[in-house]
């Protein structure tokens, strides 16, 4: 009916049909202060010059000053048809930087990934992850985060990271974990220590022990003490630090013994690693979140990590739900 706006599913917002409009006259003006002239800048816009002056005109209007007056037979540019001709350009490149990003996501073997994981991995497991996929897909850019499990997981929901290498926990509200290995908690001490060449030790026979361990509040630390509870043995600790690999070398060096994670690549030089018993582990996995789609770049990085764990990934990786116990 006439004076009546179409607002179906098909009908264009008036600002999209003034944008559509407008496109192809800032082209032409971008065209006309590149090439000086008219005719060559109908020729660069593709079309034909009368229609060229229309539109200039038009645009003219459309922003309320002159962006084009006579000099003689030609036409030219006024200083502020030059100077919304710049920022046109300008809004240009940056179209042409996000349709440059575009292909790259686009593209699995390029794009950018980025990758957190936990300190305690930084030492071997990640870098071994890293440089056999840097080898197979070397144009993939990769940012890499450092930070605890939760940092890790709150940066997955938000974006800042894409793919995690983190324990696994049933607790994680949407996030899906595919175990890639696990850890077995050992007793660290000395290699001359009275338990050192045990097969295995419980941690009843070390309670009169000095302790050294992370500080109180590192999620690795609530793991530790969980152990020592369902043994009912309350550690005495005489150094607490906030690094895992101080934590290590202290009890290498005889201050204390430690509860830890097995280490990758098997004890420093001068110490020994027992398994506690009953045997408990750290399950460490590929995290990702549910509530966000992984660019193909991302996505092709998930699946190549979990074909090239660094050790003990199951030909068949699925997702886990694990005990909050690790």
């Amino acid at each position: 009916m006439p004076g009546l706006t179409d607002f179906g599913p098909n009908a264009q917002p008036p600002s999209a049909t003034i944008a559509s409009g407008l496109i192809p006259k800032l082209t032409l003006l971008v065209a006309m202060s590149e090439r000086g002239n008219l005719s060559a800048a109908a020729d660069a816009a593709g079309v034909p010059q009368p229609t060229a002056s229309r539109w200039l005109a038009a645009l003219s209007r459309m922003v309320g000053v002159p962006l084009t007056r006579r000099a003689g037979q030609r036409v030219e540019l006024t200083a502020a048809g030059r100077a919304l001709a710049e920022s046109v350009r300008t809004a240009h490149s940056v179209m042409a930087v996000g349709v440059a990003r575009a292909y790259e996501a686009a593209d699995p073997g390029q794009g950018q990934v980025l990758f957190g994981f936990l300190r305690t991995l930084g030492v071997s497991r990640a870098p071994e992850l890293l440089r056999g996929y840097r080898l197979a897909h070397p144009r993939v850019r990769l940012t890499l985060v450092q930070a605890a499990h939760e940092q890790l997981v709150a940066a997955l929901h938000d974006g800042t990271v894409d793919v995690a290498l983190s324990v696994v926990r049933a607790t994680d509200s949407e996030v899906v974990a595919v175990e890639m290995f696990k850890e077995p908690y050992v007793l660290v001490m000395p290699a001359g220590h009275r338990l050192a060449r045990h097969e295995f030790v419980r941690l009843h026979e070390c309670r009169d022990e000095s302790f050294v361990g992370l500080s109180r509040g590192i999620a690795m630390r609530r793991s530790v003490d969980d152990l020592f509870l369902a043994a009912r043995v309350r550690p005495r600790y005489v150094f607490e630090t906030e690094e895992v690999e101080t934590v290590r070398g202290l009890a290498t060096a005889g201050v204390g013994v430690a509860v830890l994670p097995a280490r990758h690549g098997g004890p420093l030089s001068g110490s020994a690693e027992v398994p506690i018993a009953p045997r408990a582990y750290r399950h460490i996995g590929l995290l990702t979140s549910r509530r966000r789609t992984l660019e193909p770049a991302a996505e092709g990085f998930r699946r190549w990590a979990m074909r090239h764990s660094t050790n003990g990934l199951s030909s068949a990786p699925l997702a886990l739900n694990m005990p909050a116990r690790r």
